[in-house]
């Protein structure tokens, strides 16, 4: 775990600067997961400058505003939990399937289809990777024992209860044991 005071410094940033964090390091990644693919593809080193800007720019400008729509850069690193792995999953497979699609259909120059294929599943691992270890690395652990955690319930099962629970479900404060409501559906 990092010192307790670069932390509290990470989270006292404004919103606008983690997010800013947040989408550097996505726009690497996906870079890097690129210039991986083709390795991985060529089996051999392959020089960014080798593989073109046009494959590099369709990467950044197709996974950024698909991530920012489905709303990965809205939650905190610290409350990201379990329910991160779906807008993460859904997220990648959006661009995942546009990004083959143009590879496959409008065929980029050297570079192989399967580049469509390598790449969205590395940025997915990289992706998760990245967000559990941010948060092992700045909270302490994924999720405090429920003995440390204070027991709490939420009124209201609809839509804003449910959005309640997603955004505190990593809290390392709080355990959600139930939901209370007056509709008894």
């Amino acid at each position: 775990m990092f010192n307790k005071n670069f932390s509290d410094k990470i989270f006292s940033l404004h919103r606008y600067s983690k997010r800013g964090i947040a989408i550097t390091t996505d726009i690497f990644l996906c870079v890097f997961t690129l210039w991986l693919a083709f390795y991985l593809r060529l089996e051999e080193l392959v020089l960014l400058k080798d593989i073109g800007l046009t494959p590099i720019l369709l990467t950044i400008f197709l996974a950024i505003p698909i991530f920012w729509v489905s709303g990965l850069y809205r939650t905190l690193f610290r409350y990201s939990g379990i329910s991160i792995l779906s807008t993460i999953s859904l997220s990648v497979t959006v661009y995942g399937l546009i990004f083959f699609s143009i590879i496959s259909i409008y065929g980029i120059t050297g570079v192989p289809r399967s580049i469509g294929i390598i790449q969205p599943l590395l940025l997915f691992v990289l992706l998760i990777t990245k967000r559990f270890s941010l948060k092992y690395l700045l909270t302490g652990s994924f999720n405090k024992l429920s003995k440390d955690k204070e027991n709490i319930l939420i009124y209201g099962a609809g839509a804003a209860g449910r959005q309640l629970f997603t955004s505190i479900e990593g809290n390392p404060k709080y355990n959600v044991v139930g939901f209370l409501d007056d509709n008894p559906n």
